[in-house]
Order: structure tokens, then C-alpha cells, then sequence
């Protein structure tokens, strides 16, 4: 990773969240903007590009009719019986 200029950034957050985060990054040796930093780093694009390969060739199989929640219950049952 190359190091790039950092700017300022403003947040307003509950009080008990800035202690709570200021807590978790004393514990981890850590800043809070560099545990806000790493967060940002973390996010990801939720659309279906972003999906794996393996994802992407599932998706759709099933018809829009099946009732997932209802097979899922019947493999419950087949697995865990009654």
C-alpha cells in the first residue's frame, strides 16, 4: 500500500459510541481514525458484480415460485427429524 496524503474528516456520533470506540482501539493499540480508516477499507459493493463466480451461476436457479423458506423447514426436519 502506498502511503497517500490523509485529510481531516468530522464525525458526530453518539457519546457512548465515541467512549466505546475509543475503548476498543486503546485495547487494540490502534487510533480511532485508524479503526474508522480500516472500516472504510473494509466496506464493500453489495451489487451482484460483486458476487463470486459460484454465486452468480446459482442465482436465479430455483423458480421465483418456490417457497424457500418452506424447503428449508423440510431439510430441517429430514436432517434433524421432528
Amino acid at each position: 500500500m502506498t502511503i497517500q496524503e490523509k485529510k481531516k474528516l468530522t464525525l458526530r456520533l453518539n457519546k457512548q459510541l465515541i467512549e466505546q470506540a475509543k475503548q476498543y482501539a486503546a485495547r487494540h493499540n490502534i487510533s480511532v481514525s485508524e479503526l474508522v480508516e480500516t472500516y472504510f477499507l473494509n466496506l464493500k459493493d453489495t451489487d451482484a458484480d460483486a458476487h463470486t463466480a459460484l454465486v452468480q451461476q446459482l442465482t436465479g436457479i430455483l423458480p421465483e415460485s418456490a417457497d424457500v423458506e418452506q424447503i428449508y423447514g423440510e431439510h430441517l426436519v429430514d436432517k434433524y427429524g421432528q
